[in-house]
């Protein structure tokens, strides 16, 4: 059995509305009555900084069926009813923290007495007290209502500030490194007002972020003046952006990359081309413009087969090279690069550190939604605003689970890993075919009964010392979580195979039977899902109607999209890349929020419906490894360096996004060692070439001539020419006394080497080609440094 202590304390769940009430000695003889949309706790915490001795009296949930009340109503019972007094100002001595929501001489008993008379009122509908159901949402305009107006967060208002001072100084192509739900798209838009920029191109690797950026461009009164446009009204009219110019309008044409590639330039794009564009935005350029593709890591290796690029998945496959070539050829006056995921990027050397004007990740704005609450909570009690005005209001914290699968499913892997396959995951959820089959193959695992024993224990039907069955976990159900979960798979077919596994054993589930399968990259039916917005609806449609649901994908709607009842993701593929896996685990991170309304005086209530969310990682090394490259190059890029910083960092985002393991029936808590201890580990097994090839390449260093002279005379890693450590018969080699190391260039030898001037490339391609070229010299180079590291006797960090 194992022992849910410690998980007990870490999950909380969706958290109803509560009245609570507490006393203190600092205003004897008196109750406080209030109510938290957060744990009741949390608030209580806020409280003691100014009643230090308080002590809690009533907890009690503010709901009545699926409606509910406010503290006020509570207040009003005590004053009319009652007859309670409020604690005055003038009640107080000097320096004590005054709340109105003190009442004197009031028990526990008159708070029930204050909850019964309210829901009398509500079944008898006397309508004495105020009552909030959910707002029906009408549905989404063609064009949004322009009424919009909050303001600038502080960091969004910095990232501005920042765009400003580095167009001033003559910088052109900027970056915006910004998690999920900075609101990059606000900001953006901020800027071209900023600059006062007439014509704005926004270019997106996926075409499902056109409605959020036509909400933003539409509905906020600071974009006055400015209409969007998209690739369909171009097609009906390509005079479009001439016209509205003229007409002393502002426009925002929304692309996509697959549509502006090709040879020729097309008819609607002719007016894009053939203009300058004052401001240039390139969404997700992590994506689209300049990372690998998704499964690029993969593609090459032997045992790994490519899966089949049908219809509806086409914005997950993009021709990099050519997607780079289009941007480069739109004349854009300034261009911003936005991303929440730049890791590959920011190792290169395009961006300077001027050129970076945001540089966000989520524990930053975990940072600013506690500053806010701290700061609203220290307010005089007639400033204070309400919890859900905070602008990160149910931001929801990630509970980190990295198990290790099933039993049987362990055995398979490392027979996999044995024969030699190098992407194991994968090979474990292959189906027996990865395209439609007749015989029905794609819907069958070829290792379908490992799967099912792993369902079986995730559901909680069997059990296993490594693993937990989270799906029946008390916790978890009381606080509606898991309730639609997205499951990340190696192939298409695998989500047919997945979902008929789950389909056909729903007798053998306690759990998995009740939930509904969208399957959204399936081979056996490609047109169940033709739009982002039919998979939203329906996911929204299932949760009106109280059902959960699993959503079955291998990218598709894993970068920037947005679902707002996904919870929990389970990763079930191989990556290596931190890029593609915090894009995918980032979906779970969007806050989903639901506005109750009271219909007699319009005032409105807001409800967290997703306080946590829960990432699954069945490779608890992959996890870890992805942490540990994760900061390293965002230390790199806020020039700090050393495990000590290393380590640092690492425990802030443990803090914040806690990981669980178990291991022999004993749940642990990760703490920051523990990741770097299990990266030194998962690395014992490589050779220094390997090492070499997984450190990411920071160009920028080239800028120092010196260092440059020195990689230019190397010779590529992996080429016939370049660094090799012969293998020796001698037993007496363990001192590294007898290896064969090329010796370093020396000063007389740089001399000879061709003025670095005469390879200056003169295209774009000959670029790309010498930044490969120069990549494999450096790390043939760090191959060096490594061997260094392993052949010297002192201590090395």
């Amino acid at each position: 059995m194992i022992d849910k202590t410690l998980l007990d304390e870490i999950i909380i769940g969706r958290v109803e509305p509560h009245i609570y009430a507490f006393t203190t000695n600092t205003i004897p003889n008196y109750l406080k009555v209030g109510d938290t949309y957060r744990p009741v706790s949390v608030r209580l915490k806020e409280w003691e900084e100014h009643y230090p001795n308080l002590e809690k009296k009533f907890e009690s949930e503010a709901k009545i069926n699926d409606v509910y009340f406010r503290d006020f109503s509570v207040h009003q019972f005590l004053e009319t009813e009652k007859h309670k007094s409020r604690l005055q100002h003038t009640d107080l001595p000097t320096g004590i923290y005054y709340s109105k929501e003190f009442f004197k001489e009031t028990t526990v008993g008159d708070i029930k007495d204050a909850i019964t008379d309210i829901k009398n009122d509500y079944q008898n509908k006397t309508q004495k007290y105020q009552f909030y159901s959910v707002e029906t949402l009408r549905p989404e305009e063609t064009v949004f209502p322009r009424i919009e107006t909050y303001p600038m967060r502080p960091n969004q208002e910095k990232t501005v500030n920042a765009f400003k001072t580095a167009i001033a100084s003559g910088r052109k192509n900027l970056l915006m490194y910004a998690v999920m739900r900075f609101g990059k798209s606000f900001t953006s838009m901020c800027c071209a007002v900023a600059k006062g920029a007439k014509l704005v191109v926004v270019v997106s690797a996926k075409a499902d972020v056109k409605a959020e950026w036509k909400k933003t461009v539409e509905s906020h009164v600071k974009f006055n003046g400015y209409e969007f446009v998209t690739s369909d009204i171009l097609k009906n009219n390509n005079h479009t952006i001439t016209e509205r110019l003229n007409s002393g309008k502002k426009v925002v044409v929304f692309l996509t990359l697959q549509d502006l590639q090709g040879e020729q330039i097309k008819d609607k794009h002719q007016e894009v081309f053939g203009r300058d564009i004052d401001l240039l935005l390139v969404d997700e350029t992590h994506f689209g413009a300049r990372a690998e593709k998704y499964g690029e890591v993969l593609k090459n290796a032997n045992n790994y087969e490519n899966d089949v690029k049908h219809k509806k998945d086409s914005d997950d496959f993009i021709d990099v090279e050519e997607a780079d070539k289009t941007i480069k050829t739109l004349e854009a006056n300034i261009t911003i690069h936005l991303s929440g995921t730049p890791y590959r990027i920011l190792m290169g050397s395009e961006f300077k550190k001027e050129d970076i004007i945001a540089f966000y990740q989520f524990s930053d704005i975990v940072d600013e939604q506690k500053a806010w609450d701290i700061k609203n909570f220290k307010l005089p009690e007639a400033e204070k605003k309400e919890e859900w005005d905070n602008p990160y209001y149910a931001f929801p914290q990630m509970v980190r689970f990295a198990f290790h699968p099933n039993e049987s499913s362990r055995k398979r892997l490392e027979e996999l890993k044995k024969a030699g396959t190098t992407y194991a995951f994968s090979a474990l959820f292959k189906p027996q075919s990865i395209r439609k089959a007749d015989d029905g193959a794609h819907k069958k695992f070829i290792y379908e009964r490992e799967i099912l024993d792993l369902l079986e224990v995730i559901d909680g039907s069997k059990t296993d010392d490594e693993l937990l069955g989270f799906l029946d976990y008390d916790k978890l159900k009381e606080g509606k979580m898991c309730r639609h979960i997205v499951i990340v798979l190696p192939y298409c077919a695998s989500c047919d195979a997945l979902e008929e596994l789950i389909k056909t054993n729903k007798d053998k589930f306690r759990n998995l039977g009740g939930y509904e399968i969208v399957n959204i990259s399936g081979v056996d039916n490609p047109n169940a899902y033709q739009k982002p917005e039919d998979i939203k609806k329906a996911i929204e449609k299932y949760e009106e109607n109280g059902k959960k649901t699993i959503t079955l994908t291998v990218n598709r709607m894993l970068t920037g999209s947005t679902v707002p009842e996904w919870d929990t993701m389970l990763y079930l593929k191989d990556t290596a890349s931190p890029q593609e896996y915090d894009q995918a685990v980032f979906r779970l991170q969007n806050q989903y929020v639901k506005t109750f309304k009271d219909e007699t005086t319009g005032k409105t209530i807001k409800f967290n419906m997703k306080p946590q969310t829960l990432l699954v990682d069945f490779d608890p090394n992959r996890m870890f490894v992805m942490q540990e490259k994760k900061f390293k190059i965002y230390n790199v890029n806020v020039d700090t360096g050393g495990n000590s910083e290393l380590e640092k960092r690492i425990r802030k985002e443990l803090e914040i996004s806690p990981i669980i393991t178990i291991n022999k029936d004993k749940i642990n808590r990760v703490v920051a060692t523990d990741i770097l201890e299990a990266v030194s580990n998962y690395q014992k097994d490589k050779g220094i070439k390997d090492e070499a090839l997984e450190i990411p390449v920071d160009l920028s260093i080239l800028d120092d001539s010196a260092i440059r002279a020195v990689i230019e005379l190397e010779n590529e890693i992996g080429s016939k020419s370049g660094l090799s450590v012969p293998a020796h018969d001698s037993e007496d080699d363990d001192d590294g006394s007898n290896l064969d190391v090329p010796e370093t260039p020396t000063e007389n030898d740089n001399d000879n080497a061709a003025p670095i001037a005469d390879t200056t490339p003169t295209s774009t391609d000959d670029k790309r080609k010498q930044e490969i070229s120069l990549t494999k010299k450096v790390q043939s180079y760090y191959t060096r440094i490594l061997l260094f590291a392993f052949i010297t006797k002192g201590a090395v960090i």
